[in-house]
């Protein structure tokens, strides 16, 4: 695929709101689809706000109201799904059916193994995978905040095939305002954004409070320094290299990221289904078929799943 694709974003949250704003407004063609009614009306009309680091309303008149709707645009050529990762399995069969020959699919999530799964359906040749570096909320419909950008972004694709779209992604989202870099070996760049996730993500939703106040505290930054120490030991038992000093990073890295409210404590706040599956879970998993031992996030995976449970307790009455 040498020419620019087409594409659509499925998901216009913080992720995929913050990529379609800087590629509408850089001139691409880019379809947002979401199920958020009054969100999408409102860009459709008055244009998608990007707010804090990065500041534009972009245009963004070509709008899905659900995955069927994608039909409705076939000049479509690529599809990037920036949704909740918890959600992917649920999602892939509706993707199927707008699917055509050709057709490139991107998963641009938190998570590991997001990409299998997508390959699964679509084939690796297929199916390409974005590691974001940047991270917002949503402030009411049709206006995001941006409340960090640590460039750059990285995409790879899962074989040969899809290295050509890759490319010339990188290249237009850099000359959008999200620096992206082409990579062959995304799988590295993926797991350290799981590591990172794993060790801070899910204590900000247990404790409830941002970033920077875990970060600061120091019993909690020892848990969180415990928990990336698991995740680099699993990480590196899978074959992944990281960088000399990656750890030290990653614990600087993290002191950097300030008062943000992190995506699993916001899916608490709002009752919502958090992606602890496809984080912790994945590194307790990735452990034990490598005999790693996880007892770190084994704990916070399952104090997570415990507070995503319902109760079985009787009302009180």
């Amino acid at each position: 695929m040498a020419r620019e694709p087409k594409i659509a974003i499925i998901g216009v949250g913080p992720v995929g709101g913050i990529l379609a704003a800087h590629l509408a407004h850089a001139g691409h063609y880019i379809v947002s689809c979401d199920i958020q009614i009054p969100h999408l009306n409102v860009i459709k009309e008055r244009g998608l706000s990007i707010t804090g680091v990065s500041e534009m309303i972009a245009e963004c008149k070509r709008v899905a109201y659900n995955v069927s709707e994608l039909s409705n645009f076939p000049d479509l050529d690529t599809i990037i799904i920036s949704t909740k990762a918890s959600i992917l399995p649920q999602l892939i069969p509706e993707i199927a059916k707008v699917a055509r020959p050709g057709m490139r699919f991107i998963s641009c999530q938190n998570g590991l193994d997001n990409e299998e799964c997508l390959a699964e359906t679509f084939n690796p040749d297929n199916v390409l995978r974005i590691v974001i570096n940047y991270g917002g909320s949503q402030m009411g419909d049709g206006n995001i905040y941006m409340s960090f950008f640590n460039p750059p972004n990285y995409i790879g694709a899962m074989s040969p095939e899809g290295e050509p779209l890759a490319r010339i992604l990188a290249k237009m989202l850099t000359e959008s305002g999200l620096e992206t870099q082409f990579t062959t070996d995304i799988k590295k760049y993926e797991w350290e954004k799981v590591v990172l996730n794993a060790a801070l993500n899910p204590v900000c939703a247990l404790t409830r409070k941002p970033m920077k106040d875990m970060m600061d505290f120091e019993l909690t930054e020892l848990l969180v320094e415990e928990l990336l120490r698991e995740g680099v030991a699993v990480a590196e038992a899978a074959g992944i290299t990281f960088d000399a000093g990656f750890l030290e990073h990653g614990i600087q890295y993290l002191k950097n990221a300030g008062y943000h409210r992190t995506s699993m404590h916001q899916d608490i706040l709002r009752q919502l289904p958090t992606e602890i599956d496809w984080i912790s879970s994945k590194i307790v998993e990735w452990g034990r078929t490598h005999d790693v031992q996880t007892p770190y996030n084994f704990v916070i995976a399952a104090l997570i799943k415990g507070l995503e449970m319902e109760s079985g307790a009787p009302e009180e009455h």
